[in-house]
């Protein structure tokens, strides 16, 4: 009994073309197609990671707060329009796999920029020690406690619709691959 000749393993109608350092690393490689625009931060299709995001919302945020303490001398609406924009912004442009981490970044970003704000440039004047500088701090984190909820809420929502969407895109392309390999005759994953 005799084994019948066996093809090498690859996509079938494809000529087999050689594979050398030099090909590996050309810069003529195909990219897969995508809808999603390249980042202005990281130039790439995939999107911010959630340390980007982290970043980009503390740097706007930051911005924002030294705008409204140089105009009204304490945080205003300035920083919570600027903050709410910033986590929106980064929560729809960073990659799926990351939508965790920027879930959790708003709260951790508002206390360290209201944190800062309440060390550097305290409401209440020079005097009162540590206490005093606790007990603004504590007072501007409540009273620009609508800013957060609204962004925080915002970057759920988008967070959850991304995630839904990756989803129902992750099992189509599976059940594309698993009909691919039926009509071809091949093993199923």
């Amino acid at each position: 009994m005799s084994l019948p000749d066996r093809h090498p393993a690859g996509p079938r109608g494809r000529a087999e073309r050689p594979r050398g350092p030099a090909d590996r690393f050309s810069s003529g490689q195909r990219r897969r197609p995508t809808l999603q625009p390249t980042t202005v931060i990281s130039n790439n299709r995939r999107g911010l990671t959630a340390f980007g995001a982290a970043l980009v919302t503390l740097i706007i945020g930051a911005v924002g707060a030294v705008a409204d303490v140089a105009v009204f001398g304490s945080l205003g609406w300035i920083f919570g329009v600027l903050f709410v924009l910033a986590c929106l912004g980064t929560a729809l442009r960073t990659h799926v796999d990351d939508l965790v981490g920027v879930v959790i970044m708003p709260p951790l970003a508002y206390a360290a920029i209201t944190v800062a704000v309440g060390f550097l440039h305290p409401a209440t004047g020079s005097g009162g020690g540590l206490r005093t500088k606790a007990i603004d701090i504590g007072s501007e984190l409540i009273l620009r406690a609508p800013s957060l909820l609204i962004a925080e809420l915002l970057v759920i929502v988008i967070a959850l619709v991304r995630a839904r969407r990756a989803t129902v895109a992750r099992r189509e392309r599976a059940r594309a691959m698993a009909a691919r390999a039926r009509r071809e005759g091949g093993p199923s994953r």
